[in-house]
């Protein structure tokens, strides 16, 4: 009887074994049922490229080459631009104060049909005054323009 007593106790021992595993399994469970989680959560991952000073330095110049020539040529094109437009605006300015002052030499100018003259001086007169009003003309149009380049 001995010999049954020895495999009760072993049969005995071996039931406690897997108790004890099967309430550890229990435990070992609840406590990795959430790893994909945890390792979700604790997967390192690289949000930002982390570079050397060095290395940023060697990019903004690279950069800056490649990128430079464009922006110097249209500040170059926006500054002929501006310039054109200046130009444009000074001479619709100049156009503009010699139509005014001949407007002004028109509105002071006496009638023609005030004077009695005949048919061929009246004709004489005419050209003549239209050649003075030219000359006039031509004259405000340079002096505008000269007050123009001196700056006035």
């Amino acid at each position: 009887m001995s010999y049954l007593n020895g495999l009760e106790q072993c049969v005995d021992s071996l039931q406690t074994s897997i108790d004890t595993l099967s309430s550890s399994i229990v435990a070992l469970d609840s406590g990795i049922h959430d790893f994909p989680r945890i390792k979700q959560v604790l997967k390192v991952q690289r949000h930002f490229h982390l570079i050397s000073e060095q290395q940023l330095q060697e990019r903004r110049q690279k950069f800056d080459e490649s990128v430079k020539p464009y922006l110097l040529q249209a500040f170059q094109k926006l500054e002929d631009s501006i310039t054109a437009l200046q130009r444009q605006e000074d001479s619709l300015r100049t156009k503009y104060e010699l139509q005014e002052a001949r407007l002004d030499m028109l509105k002071n100018r006496p009638p023609i049909s005030a004077l009695p003259l005949n048919s061929d001086t009246t004709d004489q007169l005419k050209t003549t005054i239209a050649k003075r009003q030219k000359l006039l003309y031509t004259l405000e149009r340079y002096d505008l323009q000269l007050r123009q380049k001196r700056g006035y």
